[in-house]
């Protein structure tokens, strides 16, 4: 015999799979922007360094906020 599982469980369930689903697709698309930010940096020209760098400063703690919260 099947197990009866409440709507609203199901509706839980579901909604947690698109955050989990949601949150990894963010993760990856911080990580290719921290990425990208770094090379950027490298071949940025000298007057644009300090802003590039900060640009990448913020992208990595937003990814290691990220990745704290799983």
């Amino acid at each position: 015999m099947g197990e009866v599982i409440a709507f609203e469980e199901l509706v839980r369930m579901r909604r947690r799979r698109v955050a989990l689903a949601v949150h990894a697709r963010c993760r990856l698309i911080l990580a290719a922007s921290v990425a990208a930010a770094r090379d950027e940096l490298v071949t940025a020209p000298a007057r644009e360094r300090l802003v590039r760098l900060a640009r990448l400063r913020k992208l990595e703690e937003l990814q290691e906020y990220a990745s704290a919260l799983g």
